[in-house]
């Protein structure tokens, strides 16, 4: 049988029989779950299978969470379930097992568990690819020959815009370590994002660490030499009264999706009800600011944008309260960060020195990332 003339599912039992004879080769039959698993599996009893397979999945085995992947996808055993096929494959792929990869590219293309994403797709294809699977390589070149200019991530600004129906949209910039950081709130339904550049360049992350109760997340890019420079701490707190400004996307449908400049002073040295974990500032912000570097006139982060105050109730009135807006204090952030491993990145951080806005916001803009989290 030609594998390019196999149907999806017939690729997939391909995928399930040759992991079987690998492991079974290499170990010997050591794992003698795994193995008792494939022999029910051979003899149809798939249910037998699964109660097999199950507790080494549960246990990080990415041989395993294929398979439960296969037959959730399938309906062996079990009534057919896309979105937990869906979740095992992504479990696989996440340990790095390239069929899992190449089933969760599948997915992303079919619009099954998941939200139908070629970009999604052609990532997981080309970790696949990456790894030497050829099917996985057939498919990028598919998607190649495909794709016009106006369907790339750098095509009309229509077109993108379109994409972001049902995401989350805010901002993020990397901090040294391979490391991004936004709001919680902005990846608060997602696990995994996409982070897009000046350049248009796409990076895959996933959220390391949340901390919901300052609304920080930690994100772990996959490629992290590709981050542009990192953006430095500040060492000491912000002051009452000093300047300091944001650079993000708010309202990328409307504004657009070049980084936007907003400028202030912090107003409070406390947050919202006297918050000590955050700012008060007068730096104008509208929904997609949030995750923003909030920085000093010497280009330091004192701070993570996180929300803005606008219409409040007093007594039976509304009150109008504008240029109010929050950023936590980035002395949080370095709680987060300090027991991470350090993943290295290939951009040495931004130098700290004094200069005019303009200069600050010259040297800083390429290190902000757009992030887009489905929803």
């Amino acid at each position: 049988m030609e594998r390019r003339q196999t149907s999806r599912m017939a690729w997939q039992g391909l995928v399930l029989l040759a992991l079987c004879a690998a492991t079974c080769t290499a170990s010997g039959l050591a794992d003698d779950a795994f193995a008792r698993g494939w022999s029910a599996y051979q003899a149809g009893q798939y249910n037998g299978a699964m109660q097999l397979w199950l507790p080494l999945a549960d246990a990080g085995n990415a041989d395993a969470q294929l398979n439960i992947g296969i037959l959730y996808d399938v309906g062996q055993g079990v009534a057919t379930d896309p979105v937990e096929a869906a979740h095992w494959y992504r479990r696989s792929a996440e340990h790095g097992h390239a069929a899992a990869q190449y089933n969760l590219g599948l997915m992303y293309v079919a619009g099954r568990g998941v939200p139908q994403d070629n970009t999604e797709a052609r990532f997981w294809f080309a970790q696949a690819a990456g790894q030497g699977l050829q099917e996985a390589s057939a498919m990028l070149s598919d998607f190649e020959r495909r794709e016009t200019p106006a369907a790339s991530v750098l095509g009309s600004r229509e077109s993108f815009i379109d994409s972001l129906s049902g995401t989350s949209t805010g901002t993020a910039w990397p901090v040294a370590g391979g490391y991004a950081i936004t709001s919680n709130h902005v990846v608060a339904d997602s696990e995994a994002v996409s982070l897009y550049d000046m350049t248009g360049q796409r990076l895959h992350a996933t959220v390391a660490v949340r901390d919901t109760v300052s609304d920080l997340a930690v994100l772990r890019v996959d490629e992290a030499d590709k981050l542009p420079p990192a953006l430095p701490l500040a060492q000491l707190p912000g002051r009452l009264g000093s300047d300091v400004f944001t650079l993000g996307f708010p309202r990328v449908d409307i504004l657009g999706r070049t980084p936007k400049l907003t400028e202030g002073i912090i107003s409070s040295v406390n947050g919202y009800r006297d918050d000590p974990g955050s700012y008060q500032t007068s730096v104008q912000i509208q929904p997609g600011n949030s995750g923003g570097p909030l920085l000093n006139m010497d280009g330091e982060v004192v701070g993570i944008v996180s929300s803005m105050l606008g219409t409040v109730t007093e007594g039976a009135e509304p009150v109008v309260m504008p240029n109010i807006s929050y950023a936590v204090k980035v002395e949080l952030l370095q709680a987060l960060l300090a027991p991470l491993p350090q993943r290295g990145s290939s951009a040495p951080a931004i130098a700290v020195h004094t200069a005019p806005l303009a200069d600050l916001a010259e040297r800083i803009q390429p290190s902000v990332l757009l992030v887009v989290a489905n929803d």
